[in-house]
Protein backbone atom coordinates (compact mmCIF):
# COMPACT_ATOMS: atom_id res chain seq x y z
CA UNK A 1 0.00 0.00 0.00
CA UNK A 2 2.86 2.40 0.81
CA UNK A 3 4.42 1.81 -2.61
CA UNK A 4 1.16 2.60 -4.39
CA UNK A 5 0.74 5.87 -2.44
CA UNK A 6 4.38 6.85 -3.21
CA UNK A 7 3.85 6.14 -6.91
CA UNK A 8 0.64 8.15 -7.15
CA UNK A 9 2.11 11.13 -5.25
CA UNK A 10 5.22 11.00 -7.45
CA UNK A 11 3.05 11.00 -10.57
CA UNK A 12 1.01 13.89 -9.21
CA UNK A 13 4.18 15.87 -8.43
CA UNK A 14 5.56 15.17 -11.92
CA UNK A 15 2.26 16.31 -13.47
CA UNK A 16 2.28 19.57 -11.47
CA UNK A 17 5.88 20.31 -12.49
CA UNK A 18 5.19 19.58 -16.17
CA UNK A 19 1.99 21.62 -16.20
CA UNK A 20 3.78 24.59 -14.64
CA UNK A 21 6.63 24.44 -17.12
CA UNK A 22 4.24 24.21 -20.08
CA UNK A 23 2.37 27.28 -18.89
CA UNK A 24 5.59 29.28 -18.59
CA UNK A 25 6.93 28.03 -21.92
CA UNK A 26 3.75 29.13 -23.70
CA UNK A 27 3.73 32.72 -22.45
CA UNK A 28 4.95 35.69 -24.41
CA UNK A 29 8.17 37.22 -23.19
CA UNK A 30 9.31 40.76 -23.90
CA UNK A 31 12.78 39.29 -24.49
CA UNK A 32 11.32 37.66 -27.62
CA UNK A 33 10.06 40.98 -29.05
CA UNK A 34 12.67 40.58 -31.81
CA UNK A 35 10.59 37.71 -33.25
CA UNK A 36 8.24 40.40 -34.57
CA UNK A 37 10.97 41.62 -36.96
CA UNK A 38 9.55 39.19 -39.54
CA UNK A 39 6.50 41.46 -39.86
CA UNK A 40 8.49 44.24 -41.54
CA UNK A 41 7.27 45.10 -45.02
CA UNK A 42 4.15 44.96 -47.14
CA UNK A 43 1.92 41.90 -47.16
CA UNK A 44 -0.79 41.31 -49.80
CA UNK A 45 -3.74 39.00 -50.28
CA UNK A 46 -5.82 38.97 -53.45
CA UNK A 47 -9.54 38.22 -53.31
CA UNK A 48 -12.11 38.02 -56.11
CA UNK A 49 -13.07 41.67 -55.70
CA UNK A 50 -10.11 43.39 -54.10
CA UNK A 51 -6.62 43.19 -52.66
CA UNK A 52 -5.98 43.41 -48.93
CA UNK A 53 -2.69 45.13 -48.13
CA UNK A 54 -1.09 45.13 -44.68
CA UNK A 55 2.10 47.05 -43.92
CA UNK A 56 4.27 46.86 -40.80
CA UNK A 57 7.07 49.21 -39.72
CA UNK A 58 9.15 49.20 -36.59
CA UNK A 59 8.81 52.56 -34.83
CA UNK A 60 11.36 51.96 -32.07
CA UNK A 61 12.67 49.17 -29.85
CA UNK A 62 9.26 48.70 -28.19
CA UNK A 63 6.67 49.48 -30.88
CA UNK A 64 5.57 48.18 -34.29
CA UNK A 65 2.98 50.08 -36.34
CA UNK A 66 0.77 48.48 -38.97
CA UNK A 67 -2.02 49.48 -41.32
CA UNK A 68 -4.48 47.49 -43.40
CA UNK A 69 -6.09 48.70 -46.64
CA UNK A 70 -8.65 47.28 -49.03
CA UNK A 71 -7.70 48.14 -52.62
CA UNK A 72 -10.24 47.97 -55.46
CA UNK A 73 -8.81 49.12 -58.78
CA UNK A 74 -7.30 52.58 -58.20
CA UNK A 75 -9.31 53.16 -55.01
CA UNK A 76 -8.12 52.25 -51.55
CA UNK A 77 -9.67 52.52 -48.11
CA UNK A 78 -7.92 52.14 -44.78
CA UNK A 79 -9.55 49.34 -42.78
CA UNK A 80 -7.56 49.54 -39.56
CA UNK A 81 -4.34 50.59 -37.95
CA UNK A 82 -2.50 48.42 -35.42
CA UNK A 83 0.26 48.64 -32.87
CA UNK A 84 2.32 45.96 -31.23
CA UNK A 85 3.65 47.58 -28.09
CA UNK A 86 5.92 46.38 -25.32
CA UNK A 87 4.80 47.80 -21.97
CA UNK A 88 6.55 46.62 -18.84
CA UNK A 89 6.59 42.83 -18.86
CA UNK A 90 3.79 42.53 -21.43
CA UNK A 91 3.25 42.96 -25.16
CA UNK A 92 -0.06 44.21 -26.55
CA UNK A 93 -1.73 44.14 -29.96
CA UNK A 94 -3.81 47.32 -30.22
CA UNK A 95 -6.12 47.58 -33.25
CA UNK A 96 -8.09 50.71 -34.22
CA UNK A 97 -10.81 50.14 -36.80
CA UNK A 98 -11.74 52.91 -39.23
CA UNK A 99 -15.25 54.25 -38.74
CA UNK A 100 -15.71 52.45 -35.41
CA UNK A 101 -14.85 54.84 -32.60
CA UNK A 102 -14.33 53.25 -29.20
CA UNK A 103 -14.35 54.85 -25.78
CA UNK A 104 -11.31 52.87 -24.68
CA UNK A 105 -8.66 51.33 -26.93
CA UNK A 106 -8.84 47.59 -27.50
CA UNK A 107 -5.77 45.87 -26.05
CA UNK A 108 -5.15 42.22 -26.71
CA UNK A 109 -2.34 40.78 -24.65
CA UNK A 110 0.13 38.53 -26.43
CA UNK A 111 -0.17 35.13 -24.76
CA UNK A 112 2.26 33.35 -27.06
CA UNK A 113 5.20 34.78 -29.00
CA UNK A 114 7.44 32.40 -30.91
CA UNK A 115 9.56 32.55 -34.05
CA UNK A 116 6.59 31.23 -36.05
CA UNK A 117 4.16 33.90 -34.85
CA UNK A 118 2.01 35.06 -31.98
CA UNK A 119 -1.41 34.79 -30.34
CA UNK A 120 -3.04 37.85 -28.76
CA UNK A 121 -6.21 37.63 -26.66
CA UNK A 122 -8.66 39.65 -24.64
CA UNK A 123 -11.35 37.20 -23.59
CA UNK A 124 -13.43 40.06 -22.15
CA UNK A 125 -13.67 41.85 -25.50
CA UNK A 126 -16.34 40.87 -28.01
CA UNK A 127 -14.47 41.60 -31.23
CA UNK A 128 -11.70 40.95 -31.74
CA UNK A 129 -11.30 38.42 -28.96
CA UNK A 130 -8.32 36.56 -30.40
CA UNK A 131 -5.80 37.43 -33.11
CA UNK A 132 -3.28 34.92 -34.41
CA UNK A 133 -0.39 35.65 -36.78
CA UNK A 134 1.54 32.66 -38.11
CA UNK A 135 4.50 32.68 -40.49
CA UNK A 136 4.28 29.70 -42.85
CA UNK A 137 7.72 30.70 -44.16
CA UNK A 138 9.67 33.92 -44.80
CA UNK A 139 7.26 34.99 -47.57
CA UNK A 140 3.86 33.81 -46.30
CA UNK A 141 1.89 35.04 -43.30
CA UNK A 142 -1.51 33.84 -42.09
CA UNK A 143 -3.56 36.16 -39.88
CA UNK A 144 -6.73 35.03 -38.13
CA UNK A 145 -9.15 37.34 -36.31
CA UNK A 146 -11.84 35.81 -34.09
CA UNK A 147 -14.60 37.20 -31.94
CA UNK A 148 -18.29 37.78 -31.52
CA UNK A 149 -20.51 40.56 -32.89
CA UNK A 150 -24.23 40.88 -32.33
CA UNK A 151 -24.37 37.36 -30.88
CA UNK A 152 -22.68 35.80 -33.91
CA UNK A 153 -19.22 34.25 -33.88
CA UNK A 154 -17.06 35.70 -36.63
CA UNK A 155 -13.71 34.54 -37.95
CA UNK A 156 -11.62 36.14 -40.67
CA UNK A 157 -8.59 34.47 -42.20
CA UNK A 158 -6.03 36.41 -44.22
CA UNK A 159 -3.39 34.52 -46.20
CA UNK A 160 -0.75 37.11 -47.06
CA UNK A 161 2.28 36.94 -49.29
CA UNK A 162 5.21 39.30 -48.84
CA UNK A 163 5.14 41.90 -51.61
CA UNK A 164 8.23 42.12 -53.77
CA UNK A 165 9.50 45.70 -53.78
Amino acid sequence: MAKKRWCSSSCLLLFVILAGSLRVAGQASTADFRFLDKLAGTWKMSTRKSTIVETWNRVNDSTWYGKTWRVVGADSAVQQSMQLTRRGDDIYFIPAYEGRPTLAPIRLKLRVLKQIGFVAEDLHNDFPRKITYRFRDAHHLDARVEGERDGTTEEYIFQYSLAVE
